[in-house]
């Protein structure tokens, strides 16, 4: 492949269906040829095929780098729709500049809904018409189920658990993306703490319990009394993994009769032992 092909799957995106509706898909479009024009976009060796891409600002060469050595496992057929999928991804990166996490998830939502309708209707290459010789002709189709990361992110995305499918990914889990008060600013969106997976709300009750903020760790409550199952309970608190530090959170809210009673009644209804200081009785 050459920069022809970029431009190319450029091209293919900007005429799909997925970017003629507009919005945030039209900023990317915009983005992705500003980088063309300044030649900030390019394919580049970056190791392991599992590398596909990457986009940083300002940095020596191409600033939206796609790693030649993962184009090259993509089936022939494939690999302008691919290319083009990955631009829109790393395209989502250089024209918006939201907080970590939910950048990444608009950078994968857009390729979901692009990723959709290649492997659906398809899209016709505009930049090849008429054909050039050794150009895909017509209209361009990846194959469904070649693509396990597109197909599970689509899947999340059908349940509204896009969130879930990104914080079970490490580099998701770090300090830069996920802190407490993302976390509480965010509970309530995307089907609320009733559409959390266990591990994600593992991960939540971990994250606020090392805070030193009472107003992030109040909401640890709301996290422990969203569980609505034993399984669903045993699977949160493993992935939870430190309790003695949760009790150790939890113990600064028993000095509040109201937070203590809401403790104690999760400890008879779990049978577990959420504080190292007995909670106040309930007032009979």
């Amino acid at each position: 492949m050459d920069r022809s092909d970029i431009r190319d799957a450029i091209t293919l995106f900007q005429y799909s269906r997925t970017a003629q509706r507009g919005g945030r898909a039209a900023e990317v479009v915009r983005a992705l040829w500003r980088l063309e024009a300044t030649n900030e976009i390019g394919f580049a060796d970056r190791g392991a095929a599992n590398h596909e891409g990457s986009w940083k600002a300002g940095r020596p060469g191409f600033d939206l780098r796609v790693n030649i050595n993962y184009i090259k496992t993509i089936p022939r057929p494939d690999q302008l729709g691919v290319l083009s999928l990955l631009l829109v991804h790393e395209g989502t990166h250089a024209a918006l500049k939201w907080t970590r996490l939910l950048e990444e998830m608009a950078a994968r939502l857009l390729p979901i809904q692009y990723y959709r309708e290649l492997t659906g209707p398809g899209v016709f290459n505009e930049a090849n018409d008429p054909p050039r010789p050794g150009k895909p002709f017509g209209i361009v189709r990846i194959g469904k189920g070649r693509y396990k990361s597109y197909d599970q992110e689509s899947e999340a995305l059908q349940r509204d658990q896009l969130i879930d499918y990104l914080l079970s990914i490490e580099t998701y889990r770090k300090r830069k993306y996920l802190y407490p008060r993302w976390i509480v600013d965010h509970l309530s969106l995307w089907g609320g703490l009733a559409n959390r997976l266990p591990a994600t709300k593992g991960l939540y009750v971990r994250v606020l319990a090392q805070s030193v903020d009472r107003h992030y760790v109040v909401r640890i409550l709301d996290i422990l009394e969203s569980i609505g199952s034993r399984a669903e309970w045993d699977a949160m608190m493993a992935a939870e993994k430190r309790l003695p530090r949760l009790q150790l959170a939890l113990d600064d809210l028993t000095t509040t009769r109201r937070l203590s009673e809401r403790i104690a009644a999760l400890e008879r209804r779990w049978g577990v032992t959420l504080t190292e200081t007995p909670p106040v009785p309930a007032r009979r």
